[in-house]
């Protein structure tokens, strides 16, 4: 059998000038689009003047329902477009179910450099972009929360991380306590008319809230510091044992602190790991 091939097109997050090129294209020969919200996409196709085609809705809450129509498109032999209300499918937007079981079927899936938050936010945060983390809207089930946000604390570099208007304020709060005080940049209403960089600490955010108004948010913070090191640099022997001591309290295993350590330092696999033996002998003793 011989599928028609997957695209996954970004759209523009704010601006509608962002749109590239080739997402006009393949949007203007698509059969079938299937799009988030189908007023939204309306619209976004009526403001490029290009013919509408069948829209089907495919959101989160009917992803895997709707998949069972668009492999049958598929299998006709035609192309399938995807798009998001704003952004990029698949990232912390529908899609990412269907690609799996596209790559399962052998269907050929091509996904268009564009729109998205994470690379701007990062871009003029000024912290390190060596490495980073993205990890999209934290989940509400609170034990999943608070171990995302041990993971966000533990982190060694940049973190990226989106949040909705109404929950803003409570996220910033957890950072705080998760985190402490650390440096952030929240950007807000990127590529829009009011987008706005904050450049400040969790404590001050959280002590003055009012810096924080309506708008879609991206917040990076800054990699975690140790002993007034930030991860960026290479850090000194003794701000790797403060590392693996707190690491080791919240009960990390020696493997996952030895690979952290590696990651934070010039060391290699086997010194990272001795460093971490010996340092856990000698708290034993």
């Amino acid at each position: 059998m011989t599928y028609g091939d997957i695209y996954l097109i970004p759209v523009p997050i704010g601006n509608l000038g962002d749109i590239t090129l080739r997402a006009l294209e393949l949007l203007k020969k698509a059969e079938l689009i299937a799009c988030e919200d189908t007023r939204v996409t309306f619209f976004l196709l009526q403001r490029y003047k290009i013919p509408v085609p069948q829209l089907i809705s495919f959101h989160k809450f009917n992803e895997k329902q709707r998949e069972g129509i668009l492999f049958k498109h598929l299998e006709s032999g035609k192309d399938l477009m995807i798009v998001s209300d704003a952004g990029s499918p698949a990232i912390s937007d529908p899609a990412e179910h269907i690609v799996k079981e596209a790559i399962a079927k052998g269907i050929k899936v091509f996904a268009l450099p564009g729109a998205s938050a994470v690379l701007p936010a990062l871009s003029v945060s000024g912290f390190t972009t060596r490495q980073f983390q993205f990890v999209g809207f934290l989940p509400q089930q609170p034990k999943n929360r608070r171990e995302i946000l041990q993971q966000i604390a533990e982190y060694p570099w940049t973190t990226v991380i989106y949040e909705a208007p109404h929950r803003i304020l409570k996220l910033l709060q957890e950072l705080y306590a998760a985190c402490g005080n650390r440096k952030i940049c929240i950007c807000r209403e990127i590529s829009k008319l009011y987008e706005e960089h904050i450049y400040t600490t969790l404590e001050e955010i959280n002590n003055n809230p009012s810096l924080v108004i309506k708008g879609e948010f991206c917040l990076v913070l800054d990699g975690q510091t140790i002993e007034g090191e930030t991860a960026s640099e290479d850090l000194t022997e003794n701000a790797l044992i403060d590392y693996i001591k707190s690491a080791l309290g919240f009960g990390k295993t020696t493997k996952e602190i030895s690979r952290m350590v590696c990651l934070m330092s010039s060391l290699s696999a086997r010194d990272a790991y001795n460093l971490v033996i010996r340092t856990k002998q000698e708290l034993e003793e």
